[in-house]
């Protein structure tokens, strides 16, 4: 049996683990697909809010050498239909290609004061921007309702938290990484009629602004929760998931169609092992990237 130091230094992925299923139907109640790092698009009823999408996916030398910006025909590759995309914090891994979305599909953009700035920047429309404070407003968008809940980054980085601070004035791309600071951070909370669906961006919960919130399906990130104590076992134990979809575990500098590999230190599979020993035990299911999964209660 592997040691648990072992499993974390190893990047690969068990195919074992994956779950694989077909596209849903387009009318379908509750239908999610992993889009790599912490990007998911949920789909109720043939509405499509897109979570964090990243899929420019810069690689390494590109962004340790120079300026980035969102490149659109990867994004265009991806993205058939949005109506709304929702962003959790700013880091360019999960709000560099919002913009771009919103400009070729009209959609709305739910973020904060600091990702906004950024998509001023890009040149969205301001009626398509919406502010998220976490101050427990809801925004109706087709059959969700959208919540954001105030949060916080974990400390993965040498104990300390990755580009802290705001954005503070609306900005342009190309720009180094460096530029989408973390600024607020929120999960996000989507619910319809039939489910309600958790996303966490980064790993780490402000207990108290989960006492009241309860999710179907949890969408969690994965890398930096051993900075964070007793992630899993809170996550689960605060919204009570009956479906725990991991990601923000591989290596999101790689091509979107490349095998998928983890980030050093991440152990997916003891994170499996976690969320299976907790309390009602939840079913966990890996996507693929690209892979889609439904819920129907």
């Amino acid at each position: 049996m592997r040691s648990p130091v072992l499993s974390r230094l190893t990047t690969a992925v068990d195919p074992a683990l994956f779950h694989r299923q077909a596209r849903p139907p387009a009318d379908a109640p509750l239908a999610i697909q992993w889009l790599g790092t912490a990007g998911f698009r949920v789909v109720a009823h043939g509405h499509h809010v897109w979570l964090d999408p990243h899929l420019s996916r810069h690689s390494l030398a590109e962004l340790a050498m120079g300026p980035i910006a969102p490149i659109d025909d990867r994004i265009a590759a991806q993205v058939d239909v949005a109506h709304a995309v929702a962003v959790g914090h700013s880091h360019f891994d999960h709000a560099l290609d919002a913009p771009a979305i919103a400009r070729s599909h009209g959609a709305r953009i739910y973020a904060s004061h600091d990702t906004l700035q950024w998509c001023r920047g890009a040149g969205v429309p301001e009626a398509q921007l919406v502010q998220l404070r976490g101050a427990g407003e809801r925004f109706d968008q087709g059959p969700f309702q959208i919540r954001a809940v105030p949060s916080d980054h974990s400390p993965f980085l040498l104990g300390r938290v990755p580009l802290p601070g705001p954005i503070t004035a609306p900005f342009a791309a190309p720009a180094r990484y460096t530029r989408w600071r973390v600024g607020e951070v929120f999960g996000l909370h989507l619910s319809t009629a039939a489910a309600s669906v958790y996303h966490v961006g980064s790993a780490a919960l402000r207990d108290a602004e989960l006492r009241e919130v309860r999710a179907d399906v949890v969408l969690a990130c994965t890398i930096g929760r051993h900075t964070t104590p007793h992630f899993t076992r809170r996550l689960v134990d605060a919204l009570r998931p009956r479906l725990v979809i991991p990601c923000h575990w591989d290596q999101f500098w790689r091509p979107i169609d490349a095998p998928p590999r983890q980030i050093p230190g991440n152990d997916l599979a003891g994170f499996v092992a976690e969320v299976a020993a907790c309390p009602g035990r939840p079913e966990v299911r890996v996507l693929p990237i690209g892979g889609w999964t439904s819920w129907d209660g």
